[in-house]
């Protein structure tokens, strides 16, 4: 629908964030439809239909639960369908990314509402129209687009305070990239997920984003997984779904993302999760463009334990030749056209060589 002759920004209907704030989805819901479907991670199913089963039911909604625990691939939104019984005008999607996509990818099915309710803090799917495809050997198939971003994004964040650490960290080393992708496509005149040009205020939003991590997320990092619900938590969660997702969708994505496509090839880096690849590309980034890591990112990364080396991804002396794939694997993807100049495969190696002789990125010290 769009080009990059005119600039596009898109965002969920509302965005709700608060300690208990699941028990607001069934008037979400109600004001979508009169029957929902819950498509929930199997793993959160019974804690997650606990709250939303009674407060859709509270709300005049009659609600189906399908618990997911496959494979999201091609076939996932006409097996989801078929287990269906009835129609139903809403998809609630609860879980972590995979589980939200499988909504993502029912809602598109069924072209009615949908509402988006993350159970961790590991990525910004939740607010944005696209979802991911993988094919039967875990790589990625497709990114698809919904017609329209959710409805209404709920963020409990007395849910996510108690997910694994780990996944807190993951959807740190998501967001931390986005400033400097936006920034770089909008230097290159380059695509957001809209194939539109970046708007000004989405990369605000992505600066905004940036600012609040390094400001809170090393606090928040010292909670997660406890249950507590701190001002440097609930800043932090903002900062890695809203803004984060605000701050990609039409601020758009670059090197960092586009790596995500050959960082898998590596050897040993297949099951590393998706934002600790971003966070250690963002490095690779600035060694592409020349330029050093802010002090305070660097900070950040050895706060939290985000990698900062290959070995810190569980790579360990990757070939010539393997490293060839992942460049080559990584400049295929769109993302990587939006850069301020183009970037071929001999300097992608280079600057991930570089990166290991140095074990890290340089950081610019106060008087430089």
């Amino acid at each position: 629908m769009f080009d990059t002759t005119v600039a596009v920004f898109g965002a969920p209907g509302r965005y709700v964030q608060g300690p208990g704030s699941i028990r607001l989805v069934g008037d979400c819901a109600a004001s979508l439809g009169d029957a929902a479907v819950l498509v929930v991670d199997a793993m959160v199913r019974e804690m997650v239909a606990d709250h939303v089963a009674p407060a859709c039911a509270a709300a005049g909604v009659d609600l189906a639960v399908l618990p997911f625990a496959g494979q999201l691939g091609a076939a996932t939104a006409a097996d989801l369908l078929a287990r269906l019984d009835g129609k139903v005008r809403t998809v609630i999607a609860a879980g972590g990314g995979r589980a939200i996509d499988a909504g993502k990818a029912l809602a598109e099915r069924i072209g009615g509402g949908l509402i988006t309710l993350p159970t961790v803090a590991s990525n910004d799917a939740p607010t944005s129209k696209n979802f991911v495809l993988y094919d039967d050997h875990h790589r990625l198939l497709e990114v698809r687009h919904l017609p329209r971003n959710p409805d209404f994004v709920i963020v409990d964040t007395a849910i996510l305070s108690r997910a694994p650490r780990a996944l807190f960290r993951a959807g740190l080393g998501d967001a931390i990239a986005k400033k400097f992708e936006a920034e770089a496509c909008m230097a290159a005149q380059g695509a957001n997920m809209f194939a539109a040009r970046p708007t000004r205020l989405a990369c605000a939003i992505a600066q905004s984003c940036h600012d609040q991590l390094v400001r809170h997320a090393a606090a928040a990092w010292q909670v997660a997984g406890t249950g507590t619900v701190t001002e440097d938590f609930e800043a932090a969660v903002e900062a890695m779904i809203l803004m984060a997702g605000l701050g990609f969708e039409s601020g758009g994505l670059s090197l960092p993302h586009a790596m995500t496509r050959g960082i898998p090839l590596l050897p040993g880096a297949a099951e590393v999760p998706h934002g600790l690849q971003v966070a250690w590309a963002l490095l690779i980034h600035f060694r592409v463009i020349g330029r050093h890591p802010p002090a305070e990112l660097i900070e950040l990364y050895r706060a939290t334990g985000l990698p900062l080396t290959l070995a810190d991804l569980g790579v360990a002396a990757p070939s010539d030749r393997d490293l060839a794939a992942m460049a080559r694997a990584s400049l295929a993807a769109r993302h990587a056209r939006n850069m301020p100049f183009a970037v071929d495969e001999a300097m992608l190696v280079a600057a991930v060589r570089a990166n290991e002789a140095g074990l890290g990125i340089p950081v610019v010290t106060a008087g430089e």
